[in-house]
This record gives C-alpha cells, sequence and structure tokens, in this order.
C-alpha cells in the first residue's frame, strides 16, 4: 500500500465535497445517465487516491469508466462485462494473495505471548 497522502478524514472529506459538486453539475445540465457514473467515479477515485490505495483506485477506474464508456456510446455490454468481471477477480486473488496481511490473528497472538514472556522476566529480576 502506498503512503496516504492525507489522513482518511481529509480524504473522505475531499472525496464527498467533490462528489456534491458533480451532483451540481448534474443538475445543471440533467445529464443523469451516465454522468451520475462520472460522479461516482471523481468521489471513489479521490479517496482511494488520496488514502494511498492505488490498486483499489485502479480497479474503480477501470469499472466506472468502463461503465461509463459503454453507457455513454451504446456498448453491447456483452463486449465490456465478461472483461470488467475477469479483471476484478484477477484483482481480487491477486491483491488477497501478494499483498495482504494474514490477519487470522496467529502472528499478533504470538507477538502478545512473546511479550508477556518478555514482561515476567525482566520482573523476576
Amino acid at each position: 500500500m502506498a503512503t496516504p497522502l492525507l489522513s482518511k478524514k481529509k480524504s473522505e472529506a475531499i472525496g464527498n465535497g467533490a462528489f456534491l459538486i458533480g451532483l451540481g453539475i448534474l443538475f445543471a445540465t440533467n445529464a443523469w445517465w451516465p454522468g451520475i457514473l462520472l460522479a461516482l467515479w471523481v468521489s471513489i477515485g479521490l479517496r482511494q487516491y488520496l488514502s494511498g490505495r492505488n490498486y483499489d483506485f485502479f480497479i474503480s477506474s477501470i469499472i466506472l469508466l468502463g461503465l461509463y464508456i459503454v453507457s455513454y456510446f451504446d456498448l453491447q455490454w456483452s463486449i465490456l462485462m465478461p472483461v470488467l468481471f475477469v479483471v476484478g477477480g484477477i484483482y481480487i486473488i491477486v491483491r488477497e494473495y501478494f499483498f495482504a496481511q494474514d490477519t487470522n490473528g496467529e502472528d499478533k497472538s504470538q507477538e502478545i505471548l512473546d511479550d508477556i514472556d518478555t514482561d515476567r522476566k525482566n520482573n523476576t529480576r
């Protein structure tokens, strides 16, 4: 995971602000579909990018911009949907296999036991 550019709170606030700006533009232009997909992409993408989740930003961009392109240019869903599902599935597998921390608690439990043992040894001397 990349280093976050801003705190989670700030990145969420900026993403929410961008979404409100997008909604304002959609109200003014009355171009709801597929414009709402762009507003969602900007909001979600900003949050992910600013909080350092670059891989999530990349996948969200592919999915939301892909849906926008399919809707805007009236392309066949049968062309893009398999690609989106395959890319999403590969991303999830790669992210979990190579980049995710194992959260089953075994490593943390061992750390706690080691700390307890160290504390006991230090207190008995």
